[in-house]
């Protein structure tokens, strides 16, 4: 008796098993795409000897070419912060502390310009998509007098690339 019901155990273990057995199964796939954000600034080989004096209609010259891309969907924000800046904008300054006031400009995508540098820096250019914008450029202006006191005037700017 006691082999026997031996004997159907084994057989409805048996039996279950094959009677239930699974015929697929899920695998769970996934990987990761890390954040793609790059700034290329090629600063203009005459953006540290630019024509401070001369006439005095202003001068608007380029001193970088800028190339972005990102794969943020968000989209991105290019900002320009300065040493000089101040609350009021930014200037170029000599030794004497001499000013040249001065505004910059961004003529790539959502570019903004002539604008003030404040202590804050300034958004110069804004994408709401990720976006290549390739070789657009950046310039200053300010106006050229033969009145500034002698000497060397300079500033350092910052280039930013954000991300939205």
């Amino acid at each position: 008796m006691r082999q026997r019901l031996l004997s159907v155990l084994v057989l409805l273990v048996v039996v279950t098993t094959f009677g239930f057995a699974s015929n697929g199964d899920t695998i769970n796939i996934g990987g990761y795409v890390t954040l793609k954000l790059d700034l290329t600034v090629d600063a203009d080989p005459a953006a540290d000897n630019l024509q401070l004096e001369g006439t005095t209609d202003g001068f608007n010259p380029t001193i970088a070419e800028i190339t972005i891309s990102t794969n943020n969907t968000a989209g991105w924000q290019l900002w320009v912060f300065a040493v000089n800046a101040d609350g009021s904008g930014t200037a170029m300054i000599n030794d004497d502390l001499d000013e040249i006031p001065y505004t910059i400009s961004y003529a790539g995508t959502g570019g903004v310009g002539p604008v003030a540098i404040t202590t804050t820096g300034v958004a110069v250019g804004d994408s709401g998509t990720a976006a290549g914008d390739t070789a657009a450029v950046l310039s200053i202006t300010y106006d050229q007098s033969e009145t500034f006191p002698a000497g060397y005037y300079s500033d350092q700017l910052a280039i930013v690339l954000r991300a939205k």
